[in-house]
């Protein structure tokens, strides 16, 4: 559960600081499932079927009741308890797999930065002591997962944009089949009663807005807030010429032979009445469906639509809200089949800014949108934090280096230099000679750089044993060398 103040009612989401206003009451996720022909369903909403912690090989949860497992904070530039404690095994602490990055100039490990601040947690809802907050509950699907949340204090843009990853894994030994993973959000932009929400599908953002023209908390210019989607599950094509990367500490994880999912759908409830009571009902509002399984009718097309409110508030057109009231949302992804040990990958962002008026505010919520989704894919190459990409120091020969650590379980660094500018290819190959990966691919300038290889991150399922790595310069061959892989 996020954007939720125990101590505090109805103050979640404070923005912008510190007026004391706030525009979300309480947000979550949802996941279901169905397996061995039981459907389960494991839910954060106003309350929590997850626990900190892990299920471990056996299918047992851990850690709950370890001060191991909480919520860690980075703040740029602070050595506080949590950067000493940071859990990664790599740092000599708890092995949760909280990102990290190899130091070339200190040759050591360090907790990753993604931004300013940068938050990390890992969660299950194998308790099974968790799944009783209300009567409509079912039996844990062993799903783990690894959240990181982080942001920026500038450009100034950036400053209204939190994003958070999801590596979601399959900690059981059953195949979810017909999975679904959907956003859930209860906004309330200041005064509860008057919001109204939409869909932009081509944006994959689903958004609340004020639906009256004045708000007795923001005023006459109260702000447009939505969770836009950066990255969504992936499927397997097989093609080559599809890939998916993934920002990880301004280094780019890629995954061949994938694409990205498209928008399942977005379901809207105007009050507590109309939103889901138990599993069941839960299963088919993150399928799309009304709560009784019945499809949606977009009333303007006469169309059945899993985008409940697609139109366009700004211009009046399309499916838009009539009527306004406190509102909340579900949007999200399937089905996608979730075989045992996969981990599944999705990338949000929450969103919020303001314009002059109520409906003035969506269209710069959704200029944001597409800013934000634009540093996502650049990298965040124009945003200054200290991440140890490269080095200000021109190498007098090409190099390859011994990947570290050698042998190595869960992830390894290489390390190359450029003597000059050129295109670079960096690629990994079993003994056979069959190529893995490509783990690096495009035009470099001069200078030290190092690369970061994580079967699981990257999705391949290796065997332990010996494997081959060789780097490239405009296509002429400059070293090969050898690592070992121990799973």
């Amino acid at each position: 559960m996020f954007n939720s103040n125990v101590t505090t009612p109805f103050a979640g989401f404070q923005w912008p600081r510190p007026e004391n206003k706030y525009a979300r009451y309480s947000s979550g996720h949802i996941f279901g499932a169905i397996v061995n022909g039981d459907t389960l369903v494991s839910v954060i909403e106003y309350g929590s079927e997850y626990l900190p912690g892990y299920t471990d090989n056996n299918g047992n949860p851990q850690g709950n009741e370890s001060p191991d497992y909480k919520l860690y904070k980075l703040t740029h530039g602070m050595n506080d308890s949590d950067r000493s404690l940071w859990p990664n095994s790599l740092l000599g602490n708890s092995d949760q797999g909280a990102p990290v990055y190899f130091d070339n100039k200190t040759m050591n490990w360090k907790p990753d930065d993604f931004g300013n601040q940068t938050m990390f947690y890992r969660y299950t809802d194998s308790y099974t002591e968790s799944h009783h907050y209300n009567s409509g509950s079912t039996q844990p699907l062993k799903i783990d997962i690894k959240q990181i949340n982080f942001s920026f204090n500038q450009p100034e843009e950036l400053k209204n944009v939190i994003y958070q990853e999801y590596k979601i894994i399959n900690r059981s030994n059953n195949v979810w089949t017909n999975s679904y993973f959907n956003f859930f959000t209860d906004d309330d932009i200041g005064d509860s009663q008057n919001d109204g929400v939409g869909t932009d599908t081509n944006l994959r953002l689903t958004y609340t807005y004020n639906y009256t023209a004045n708000d007795y908390d923001y005023g006459n210019n109260p702000p447009a807030t939505g969770f836009l989607i950066i990255r969504a599950p992936l499927q397997f094509t097989g093609n080559v010429n599809d890939s998916v990367y993934y920002y990880h500490g301004k280094n780019k994880i890629v995954k061949r032979g994938y694409s990205e999912m498209k928008l399942n759908s977005s379901v809207i409830y105007s009050d507590d009445t109309f939103q889901p009571r138990n599993y069941r009902e839960e299963y088919n509002a993150i399928r799309g469906l009304k709560n009784d399984g019945t499809p949606y009718i977009n009333p303007v097309t006469n169309e059945i639509s899993k985008f409940v409110y697609s139109g366009d508030p700004v211009n009046g057109t399309g499916w838009i809200q009539s009527g306004t009231s406190d509102m909340r949302f579900y949007h999200g992804f399937g089905p996608m089949t979730v075989n045992p040990g996969d981990t599944q990958i999705i990338v949000m962002a929450q969103v919020i800014d303001r314009g002059d008026n109520h409906l003035s505010s969506i269209t710069k919520l959704r200029e944001l949108s597409v800013n934000a989704k634009e540093f996502y894919d650049n990298c965040f190459e124009d945003v200054v934090i200290s991440v140890n990409t490269g080095s200000s120091f021109i190498p007098e020969d090409f190099k390859l280096y011994q990947n570290y650590p050698n042998p190595f379980n869960s992830s390894t660094v290489i390390k190359y230099d450029l003597k000059q500018n050129g295109h670079v290819t960096l690629k990994l190959f079993d003994i056979t000679g069959k190529e893995i990966v490509t783990l690096v691919n495009e035009e470099k300038n001069d200078g030290s750089y190092s690369v970061m290889f994580s079967p699981e991150i990257n999705g391949y399922q290796l065997q332990s044993g010996v494997y081959f790595y060789s780097l490239s310069i405009n296509n002429n061959i400059i070293e090969t060398k050898k690592l070992m892989y121990i799973k």
